[in-house]
């Protein structure tokens, strides 16, 4: 079975996008595994992992709780893992596949303290080590840098990803990728920034804040950008229809001057009222009018814009955006590269 560790050089690399994205053009039977996955949300009051159950759902594989044996919380104040932690590991790996495919933690040197970290697992697990970054000038590459030492030996290479088209792309293939490859860091691939699979429905905002739907209007639309509406409703109609794509505004139940500012903008596809304020009857009345989603949920406007915002790039990937995605990936991963670490352990 051909194995490969991918670990993200910082947080919202895309590890999980791009593994599906991979997953969708390998020969033979592909599965996958997230040793030590993250309480991104609750269910049934337990710390749960969604990647788990979005890589089953594309994959078509079963018992997703099983391909995260572990999962890591930031309560109380560090994580201690279970005495049996490499033994429930262990047995995720009880499995036959062609491929096995290795997401890592949060952001590389995550898991030092618990001694769960990237490194050590794909040690443990015979796995080399992709690093998976996203391209912002000189700090990604240092970043990068610092990621491979600490990898060592484990460490098979790195992947770009959502590289800007425009500025990025040209940078990185005239002087990043010889400058790592100078340093013994093969790039064995560059993806491009492809807006729409950053994009999260609106049905999903509404699980994670735990929403109560006002008005349901179109809740699978998709939003690529959160506005907290914190000033008055004139100021927030001017800086709505500067602000591209599709967005959401957050803001209190009681500000019907920026709710009726956000109904009045194309752009806005859904209003997230915080505090769990009921708005004006006028307002509903519009929205039902634009079909645009209502949504209520206790949070303060702050905690709910960063959790939203949080959704953003780490969405399920379904459908046309799943194709579009494995289409970047193929045109843009050296595939016959990959294999061939796999092929050296």
């Amino acid at each position: 079975m051909k194995r490969v560790y991918f670990a993200a050089v910082e947080e919202k690399a895309g590890k999980t996008a791009l593994i599906l994205g991979l997953a969708g053009f390998l020969n033979g039977r592909v599965h996958y595994l997230k040793p030590v996955g993250c309480a991104n949300t609750y269910r049934g009051g337990r710390p749960f992992d969604r990647d788990g159950e979005v890589a089953a759902e594309v994959l078509g594989l079963e018992t997703p709780e099983a391909l995260v044996p572990l999962v890591a919380s930031d309560y109380p104040r560090y994580w201690r893992p279970p005495e049996d932690a490499w033994e429930r590991i262990a047995r995720a790996m009880t499995l036959e596949a062609d491929w096995l495919l290795i997401e890592g933690r949060e952001w590389f040197g995550r898991g030092l303290l618990s001694g769960l970290s990237d490194a050590e697992i794909a040690r443990k697990l015979g796995a080399p080590l992709v690093l998976v970054g996203q391209y912002d000038g000189e700090a990604s590459v240092d970043r990068v840098l610092r990621a491979a030492r600490i990898a060592g030996g484990e460490l098979g290479g790195v992947i770009f990803n959502a590289v800007s088209v425009e500025t990025g792309l040209p940078e990185v293939r005239s002087f990043v990728v010889p400058a790592l490859e100078d340093r013994g860091v093969p790039v064995l691939g560059i993806v491009p920034f492809e807006r729409r699979l950053r994009a999260v429905t609106l049905a999903e905002v509404t699980e994670a804040l735990g929403g109560e739907v006002l008005v349901e209007g179109d809740l699978v639309a998709e939003v690529e950008r959160f506005l907290v509406g914190a000033m008055s409703g004139d100021a927030a109609l001017r800086y709505l229809r500067r602000i591209p794509g599709k967005l959401a505004v957050v803001t209190g139940g009681d500000r019907a001057d920026i709710q009726s500012a956000a109904l009045s903008c194309e752009r806005v596809k859904g209003l997230i009222l915080t505090g769990s304020l009921r708005p004006e009857r006028p307002v509903l009345a519009r929205a039902v009018e634009r079909n645009v989603p209502v949504i209520l949920v206790p949070q303060d406007t702050m905690t709910a814009a960063e959790t939203a915002e949080g959704l953003v790039g780490r969405a399920p990937v379904r459908g046309k955006h799943l194709e579009t995605l494995r289409d970047l990936v193929r045109e843009s991963v050296d595939l016959e590269r990959l294999e061939e670490l796999t092929a050296r352990r």
